[in-house]
């Protein structure tokens, strides 16, 4: 999901330049974060990782806008399902056993496209919904993903939110106890990104 979130921020720096193709580059912050929310009949758990989890290295990628909609090609990239960490250890121990870390070590995310629509009259305040793939275990789900945007200077922020249930990738949650304790199959995807972002050139004017 990580690398969702990358393009998703290298993508609302072309709203600059109408109907081109641009090279973008990033870098994310410290203060960024990425939960995921969980729960099952008796208590709640999440599992996250922060800045100092996610990658600060630079990248570039190509992005073409059409209007409001933005689209990103050539990005199926993975995540690392390890990278995650929780204070909950026996929930963080089910989260790898349940999406077979051991055998599926990542997750496969492509963006496919964003539309965006600006809040306020300076245009830097964003709402709208990116469109991705996320493939686990080898099941893939296409989402309709909400999130929000804005920026200072070069400093780009951008939150939103996804329910999803495990099922669409063919996963059971579990019950133990003899089925005392029941695990949701509803999570919640919240991120928290700040990025610093350059354009680098313009390839082509379509």
């Amino acid at each position: 999901m990580k690398r969702l979130i990358r393009f998703l921020v290298l993508s609302f720096i072309i709203f600059q330049s109408a109907t081109a193709q641009s090279l973008v580059t990033a870098e994310i912050q410290k203060n960024s974060s990425l939960t995921i929310n969980g729960s099952t009949n008796l208590l709640s758990f999440k599992i996250y990782q922060d800045g100092d989890k996610l990658s600060r290295n630079k990248f570039t990628v190509a992005t073409t806008q059409n209007q409001n909609k933005i689209f990103v090609t050539q990005n199926q990239l993975s995540v690392i399902v390890k990278n995650f960490v929780s204070t909950n250890v026996l929930a963080l121990r089910d989260f790898f056993k349940l999406l077979k870390s051991d055998i599926s070590p990542t997750l496969q995310v492509q963006l496919s496209s964003l539309d965006l629509q600006p809040i306020n009259q300076k245009g830097k305040v964003y709402n709208g919904q990116a469109i991705v793939n996320i493939t686990i275990t080898g099941k893939t789900k296409q989402y309709a993903v909400p999130i929000s945007f804005n920026n200072n200077g070069n400093v780009y922020i951008v939150d939103g939110c996804k329910k999803m249930s495990i099922r669409d990738f063919g996963l059971t949650p579990e019950t133990k106890m003899m089925g005392m304790i029941k695990v949701s199959e509803w999570i919640d995807v919240d991120f928290h990104i700040i990025c610093k972002i350059s354009t680098n050139r313009e390839i082509a004017a379509l």
